[in-house]
């Protein structure tokens, strides 16, 4: 690009903006979990960005000796998770994040399915565990203040 005022200003924005979505946000470091397994994790990156500038001559053109520069920019990164691939030996399998129990279901019964479907599980009852918390710990002071 040029060396203008907005030029420099998109060329700032941008260089921030492939730091960010660069090919490791949307294949992630591989995470060992044994000699076995290996999963890479995998997202969407969605990014927008605007520009816009302009030169004026500022309250008293008249008398100015050179053009003013105004401008902006803005932009969004959203990174999306959408799942995972587990290399396990030589098998491959990929677990999407929108229909996890659907993709464990269909991927059989191994150790990997089982425990999604725990982690799955989890999730669902977890409202349930911390009200159960929240209760002890509510019975607890009560207990202490007596």
């Amino acid at each position: 690009m040029n060396d203008t005022p907005i030029s420099q200003m998109i060329e700032t924005a941008l260089s921030k903006i492939r730091s960010v979505a660069d090919s490791n946000t949307v294949i992630g470091e591989p995470i060992r979990l044994n000699d076995d397994v290996t999963v890479l994790p995998f997202s969407k990156v969605s990014v927008g960005f605007a520009a816009g500038g302009g030169d004026y001559s500022g309250k008293k053109p008249e008398t100015a000796d050179k053009n003013h520069f105004a401008g902006g920019n803005g932009a969004g990164v959203s990174v999306t998770p959408l799942g995972f691939v587990v290399v396990n030996g030589n098998d491959v399998q990929v677990i999407d994040l929108k229909a996890p129990v659907a993709a464990a279901a269909s991927a059989g019964d191994n150790n990997i399915s089982k425990a999604i479907e725990g982690v799955n599980t989890l999730i669902d009852r977890l409202p349930e565990i911390i009200n159960k918390l929240k209760g002890l710990k509510k019975k607890d002071a009560g207990d202490t203040e007596a």
